[in-house]
């Protein structure tokens, strides 16, 4: 597929068509040579918004961590730590499900690339607000355990072993067990 790139937006661009060729090649299909090919632009042209190929993967990472916060936001609105949690799970898997090799590339490296280090750093943020952590404190442990079992509900289910009719009672189950530990632990105050 042939890029939509107009001058000026070949960044732009550029980020688009990785996130499509890492859907349907894979990360090691994404390479600036084969994206520059696409855009119809010189093999160089690349090099002036992206010092490499990780720097580029670190800005498709970025962008979708972007992307997955803003879609997750709607569950902090809910005043019950219950419903905030399904709300929560429940979209992350849907972005998991719709977006498996970005989602990936997100998680399965580390942010060591300041795109990457600040988007990620919000997305954890929203966890903990959607836990009623207190803004700006350190996550508290069960922050760490809420997005373990929210990521692994998603591999699971892009990977094909848990089955799409059981996701509901599964994240039913994560819910209870999170929010439960909370309530054992104490209450959080909501700010």
């Amino acid at each position: 597929m042939e890029s939509a790139y107009h001058h000026g937006s070949l960044r732009e661009a550029l980020i688009a068509d990785g996130r499509r060729l890492l859907v349907q090649e894979g990360v090691d299909g994404v390479t600036l040579r084969e994206l520059a090919r696409r855009a119809g632009v010189s093999h160089g042209a690349p090099r002036r918004h992206f010092a490499d190929r990780d720097e580029l993967l670190a800005a498709i990472a970025a962008r979708g961590f972007e992307e997955l916060t803003a879609a997750l936001r709607f569950a902090a609105e809910a005043e019950d730590r219950r419903a905030r949690l399904r709300r929560y799970f429940t979209t992350y898997v849907e972005f998991a499900v719709n977006n498996g090799p970005l989602v990936a590339l997100m998680f399965g490296s580390k942010p060591d690339r300041p795109p990457v280090q600040r988007a990620a750093s919000e997305f954890f943020a929203l966890g903990a607000q959607v836990l009623g952590e207190a803004p700006g404190d350190p996550p508290g442990p069960l922050v760490y355990v809420a997005a373990a079992a929210v990521e692994g509900i998603g591999a699971l289910v892009t990977a094909g072993r848990l089955p799409e009719d059981r996701v509901g009672e599964v994240i039913d189950a994560a819910v209870s067990a999170v929010a439960g530990a909370y309530d054992e632990s104490g209450p959080t105050k909501r700010v």
